[in-house]
Parts: C-alpha cells; sequence; structure tokens
C-alpha cells in the first residue's frame, strides 16, 4: 500500500512540475499574460493529475498485481 502511494506521489509531482512550467510559456507564446492566466488552471490541472496518478496506479497495483479486487 506504501509503495503505491508512493509512486503515485512520484508521478503526481513529475507531471505538476512539467504542467506548472509549460503553462506559462503556452500562454507567453500566445501573447496571453501567463501571470494571470496561468494560476487558476495550473491548480486545477495539478489537482486533476494527483488524483487521477493516485487512482490510476492504485488500480494497477492493488486490482491487477495483487488480485485484491
Amino acid at each position: 500500500m506504501s509503495g503505491c502511494i508512493g509512486i503515485s506521489l512520484i508521478l503526481a509531482i513529475i507531471v505538476s512540475s512539467a504542467v506548472g512550467t509549460l503553462t506559462p510559456l503556452f500562454f507567453k507564446k500566445i501573447k496571453i499574460d501567463p501571470a494571470v492566466a496561468s494560476g487558476p488552471m495550473i491548480t486545477t490541472l495539478n489537482d486533476l493529475v494527483a488524483v487521477v496518478a493516485y487512482y490510476g496506479t492504485s488500480w494497477i497495483f492493488l486490482l491487477n498485481v495483487l488480485k485484491l479486487g
């Protein structure tokens, strides 16, 4: 169980940092103020990534690998 949580946290942190870096660059490229536009979007995407990473890894490990479901 702790391995599943650890892997999902690592995955969520890596993807969230990439999203947090690339979103302002995208907004700057399309000529929108990155400071104003990217705040709510980054927060929402980071929350979604964390939930999908946790439930995805728990589904893979607990249901498929350990046959607990």
